[in-house]
C-alpha cells in the first residue's frame, strides 16, 4: 500500500473533486449481514447531490445486487455485477452490456478444477452443482440444484469453493475464460472481457471521465484493477494483501462505515 488514512480533502491524482465512485459491495460497503448502513446510505445520498456519479461493482449476480441496494434507489447510478459480466442501470433495471461463457466453456472449466463444488450464475436464475454449500446459496432470485450446466442460457459466472486456508491457482486471463476471486475458498471464472476495469471503462464512455477522475474502494483480488486503473485506489483495513498493496490509500473496516466515513470527508471538503 502506497497510503494510509489521509488527513485533509480526499482528492483524485488530478487533485480535484473526484467525477466518480466506483465501489464494491461485499467487503467493502455491505456490513457483514449484507446490509448497508444508514450511515453509508447518508453518505452515498450526499455525495450524489453535489453531482458525482456512483457506480457499484461486485461479484454478486444482477438480481440480488439490486435487492442490497433497493436503499440507495433514485440516485442515477451504474451497476456492475457478476464481476463486471453485466452493465445495468440501477434504478431502471436496463441492461448496457453483457459478457457470457457458452455452457460447453462452463463445463470445459468445470473439468479443469476437477471435484469441487461449483455455481453458476446465469441472467435470471443461480445453479448449485453437486456439493455447494448451503450456506453460499444466495437468498434471492430462483435457485436450483443440478448435477452438470444444461445448453440453452449462457453463463456469467461460475463458481468454484476451495479450501479457504488454500492457495488460489494464478488468476487472470487463462485461455477462453477469465479466473479471479472475491473472497477466501471461492474462485470464479468469467468470459475473458467479464471484468470490473473494462465494464467500468465502458460506463466511462458513456460519461466522457477517465480513470484519473475516479475514486475506487474494494477488499479482494477481483477489485486490485479497480484500485490499480483508478486516480486514487482505496483499500478498507480489512482487505486482503494483494488489495492493500496497490491502494493509494487505507480507509476504516467495512463494518465501522469505512467507505462512508470517507465519503463524507470527501463532502465536507467539497462543499
Amino acid at each position: 500500500m502506497t497510503g494510509t488514512h489521509l488527513n485533509g480533502c480526499p482528492r483524485t491524482s488530478g487533485g480535484s473533486r473526484p467525477a466518480v465512485v466506483v465501489t464494491d459491495l461485499d467487503g467493502t460497503l455491505l456490513q457483514p449481514d449484507s446490509t448497508l448502513s444508514g450511515r453509508t446510505v447518508a453518505a452515498l445520498r450526499a455525495v450524489a447531490a453535489q453531482g458525482t456519479h456512483i457506480v457499484f461493482a461486485t461479484a454478486r449476480p444482477y438480481w440480488s445486487a439490486r435487492e442490497v441496494l433497493s436503499a440507495v434507489s433514485g440516485l442515477g447510478a451504474f451497476l456492475v455485477s457478476s464481476n463486471g459480466a453485466v452493465v445495468s442501470d440501477l434504478d431502471s433495471g436496463d441492461v448496457r452490456r453483457i459478457r457470457a461463457m457458452t455452457p460447453a466453456t462452463v463445463r470445459a472449466e468445470i473439468a479443469v478444477v476437477g471435484q469441487r463444488p461449483w455455481a453458476v450464475d446465469r441472467e435470471h436464475d443461480r445453479l448449485l452443482g453437486p456439493g455447494w454449500p448451503d450456506i453460499l446459496a444466495s437468498g434471492y432470485g430462483t435457485v436450483r440444484h443440478v448435477d452438470d450446466v444444461p445448453d440453452g442460457s449462457p453463463v456469467l459466472c461460475l463458481m468454484v469453493h476451495t479450501d479457504p486456508g488454500g492457495r488460489l491457482p494464478t488468476l487472470g486471463v487463462r485461455g477462453a475464460v477469465r479466473w479471479t476471486s472475491s473472497g477466501p475458498g471461492l474462485l470464479e471464472v468469467s468470459a475473458p472481457e467479464a471484468d470490473k476495469v473494462s465494464a467500468v471503462t465502458s460506463i466511462f464512455a458513456d460519461l466522457g471521465v477517465g480513470w484519473q477522475q475516479v475514486v475506487a474502494f474494494g477488499d479482494a483480488s477481483n477489485d486490485v484493477g479497480l484500485l490499480a486503473a483508478a486516480g486514487l485506489g482505496v483499500a478498507v483495513a480489512n482487505a486482503s494483501a494483494d488489495v492493500r498493496g496497490v491502494a493509494d490509500a487505507l480507509t476504516a473496516r467495512n463494518d465501522e462505515d469505512g467507505v462512508a466515513a470517507w465519503l463524507e470527508g470527501m463532502c465536507l471538503c467539497h462543499v
